[in-house]
């Protein structure tokens, strides 16, 4: 008997497991209906999982971990059963500010402490001459975009007080910087190729070049319903395993970058989706969907919680550190033409801390990523 489950997904290139799963049937091979419902905000989708309207959800990671510890009193314990892939985001800017920021490099163009410095430089002039703050858009308070955004900024020294942040939603992310009511964004793909080949913005650097496989978005589920039926996001978690290892498959790659394309519509192309990939033959990938990025464990939501409580988030202790820890569901059974994955890559930011992520060292990590006080 097949089950149905219901899951909300926002119009993003790193949904593009939950198509390929349900367009090949491997959903259904696992006993479940892949019905995808698209969302307009990451707000919308949290709540409405949060009081049963989706079974599941394609989640920001970050945002469950949140939930799970009731951040902002919003207690809505969550379990991330499978990431959905790592990485993705990057950080776009007017042509007009790319232009400026070029114009003040010290560095290489493709370095983000070289950027950040040189907007370090154009914030000050903007704050000394009296002209209004820069504005920059990220998608959700509790989003790896929001904190990839700051912590570039940190890195050339920006004065945060002479920019200003704001949330908007993926979708609108082209039209707020059309509409000069922002002049960059962090955000996930397909919505940085849309605004630069509209001739909106410019891609300054695919948020990699700063944080290297970071969990970004994950399968998530209520975790009271999770735990009445274990079954459910472990069969959906095999699924969306199934779809990265055809994905893997060299003769698959332009039918699997076509079905992203065709699920997200809007005048996305598989083209697109390839580079976006690297699967084009051309461009390193930002977004990695082969089958080890859909593992997923306690280290990730770990380093989620320490980038949530280096930016004042959440307090830090190791009670909430262990509870933040539990909000995924390692995962333990594989398809069986492939091994289990002990757990995912671990994350970096080189720019801040020496080598990849370890558990034990959360907070060495933390008192790295955090703002200097005073």
């Amino acid at each position: 008997m097949t089950k149905s489950l219901r899951i909300g997904y926002m119009p993003l290139t790193d949904a593009g497991l939950l198509f390929v799963a349900a367009a090949k049937g491997f959903d259904r091979e696992e006993g479940l209906a892949f019905d995808l419902v698209a969302e307009t905000s990451w707000a919308n989708l949290r709540d409405k999982l949060a009081v049963g309207i989706y079974d599941a959800a394609h989640m920001l990671a970050p945002a469950v971990v949140a939930s799970t510890l009731g951040l902002d009193g919003f207690i809505a314990p969550m379990i991330g059963a499978v990431a959905l892939g790592l990485d993705g985001n990057a950080i776009s800017v007017t042509p007009t500010l790319a232009t400026t920021i070029r114009a003040k490099l010290t560095g290489a163009a493709s370095d983000p402490a070289a950027t950040s410095r040189a907007l370090a430089d154009v914030v000050a002039e903007r704050r000394a001459k009296g002209l209004p703050a820069l504005r920059f858009a990220h998608v959700f308070p509790y989003s790896t975009h929001h904190y990839q955004l700051r912590l570039w900024m940190r890195l050339g020294g920006v004065d945060l007080e002479g920019v200003r942040l704001t949330v908007t939603p993926p979708p609108l992310m082209g039209e707020s910087l059309r509409g000069g009511y922002v002049n960059g964004f962090c955000v996930g793909e397909p919505w940085n190729s849309l605004a630069r080949d509209a001739g909106d913005a410019e891609i300054l650097h695919p948020c990699r070049d700063l944080m290297s496989d970071c969990p970004e978005k994950v399968l998530a589920f209520r975790a009271h319903s999770a735990r009445e039926d274990e079954e459910t996001p472990r069969a959906a978690a095999r699924a969306i395993r199934r779809a990265a290892l055809w994905g893997e498959v060299k003769g698959n790659a332009d039918e699997f970058c076509g079905l992203i394309a065709q699920g997200l519509g809007g005048g996305v192309t598989s083209a697109m989706v390839a580079a976006t990939l690297g699967k084009n033959g051309e461009s390193a990938p930002w977004l990695r969907l082969d089958a080890e990025s859909t593992a997923l464990g306690g280290r990730q939501a770990v380093w989620l919680y320490v980038l949530i409580a280096a930016h004042g988030q959440a307090a830090i202790s190791d009670e909430i550190c262990a509870r933040a820890h539990d909000a995924f569901l390692r995962q333990d059974n594989a398809p069986q033409d492939n091994a289990p994955h002990d757990d995912a890559p671990a994350p970096m930011a080189p720019g801040f801390f020496d080598g990849p992520f370890e558990e034990r060292n959360w907070r060495d990590v933390l008192a790295a990523l955090s703002p200097p006080r005073g």
